[in-house]
């Protein structure tokens, strides 16, 4: 059983998390990421070992019935590699979802991939949350990052994700999820960021994570210090950006004070956390911010285990 989930553990995205893992044994990824924590290894198209489905359900539901008090907020199926590879992950899905506790959210970590396969999509549909990676539309950046097998193209992968986010967001009430991790000297410019906040400012994102290394890499790769990574995210205008750790010249700076005006525009370019209200505004701005979202002039958006508050959408 354990081999097959592990957790739960406390996400500060997500909540409390218990993971799937489809690929318990070995890595089976079609990426070779120089940031991947997982030993280096070939890429593959497609899984040589799988699990069968009813391992996966009974391994999940006797969790369940046996851990009636324990806390779990998301049901998070991810993999020593690419958890879309997992062949059987549609009839996965629809013979989980029913029986699990309704109050759980479903939740796939994937890297985008494979999203231009219309199985895939199928199966995407099933999930409460998707989270996808997309660390860069420069082809060559792209090779030297990511690594990914031969069979894919960086046209078919950005074609995947326009198309599945249309999907997903006209069939459910689901979230979706991009995440960019940048490396220093590779993914870092301000020309990766500008081309990569114009495509994804057409794609119906909840959230979009950037971050860096903070685990040690199988490869060498360099992580980016917390200030450049705010600087990279400024590129990225609208959108409910997250990053994992705030700077410790964020906090310790001088706290502004905004107008009505002021505060609206600001949180119409960029949607805030409350960790990043607290971080960067004076006691009377954020006494403004309530008064705002009493009156339903700004409202929290909750994505996950985050929320952002932003104007109201009317």
């Amino acid at each position: 059983m354990q081999h097959l989930i592990f957790g739960p553990i406390i996400s500060r995205r997500f909540g409390y998390s218990l993971g799937v893992d489809l690929s318990p044994s070995t890595k089976q990824c079609n990426f070779d990421c120089l940031y991947c924590e997982l030993k280096g290894a070939k890429t593959q198209d497609s899984m040589r070992e799988v699990i069968p489905v009813y391992e996966y359900v009974d391994t999940i539901l006797r969790y369940f019935r046996t851990h009636p008090d324990q806390k779990i907020d998301v049901l998070t199926f991810t993999a020593n590699g690419e958890p879309t590879l997992y062949p059987h992950l549609l009839e996965l899905m629809r013979t989980l979802k029913p029986s699990l506790p309704p109050h759980i959210k479903t939740l796939i970590l994937s890297n985008g991939s494979l999203f231009w396969q219309q199985p895939v999509r199928e199966a995407l549909l099933e999930f409460d949350i998707i989270k996808f990676s997309l660390d860069s539309l420069d082809e060559r950046t792209f090779e030297r990052i990511d690594r990914p097998h031969k069979s894919l193209s960086l046209e078919s992968i950005k074609e995947g994700i326009t198309t599945f986010a249309t999907e997903f967001t006209q069939k459910t009430q689901g979230k979706l999820i991009g995440e960019i991790l940048l490396l220093k000297g590779i993914n870092d410019s301000p020309a990766h960021a500008k081309e990569l906040a114009q495509f994804l400012s057409n794609i119906p994102l909840a959230r979009l994570d950037i971050g860096t290394l903070d685990r040690p890499p199988a490869h060498r790769a360099t992580p980016l210090s917390p200030e450049e990574i705010e600087s990279f995210a400024t590129h990225f205008k609208g959108m409910c950006v997250y990053i994992p750790k705030r700077t410790t010249r964020d906090l310790q700076a001088p706290k502004r004070t905004l107008t009505k005006e002021e505060l609206i525009q600001a949180l119409s370019m960029r949607p805030l956390t409350q960790e990043d209200m607290q971080a960067l505004f004076c006691e009377s701005t954020l006494a403004l911010a309530d008064t705002l979202t009493r009156s339903h002039i700004l409202q929290w958006e909750q994505v996950g285990n985050i929320a952002f508050l932003r104007p109201a959408q009317n």
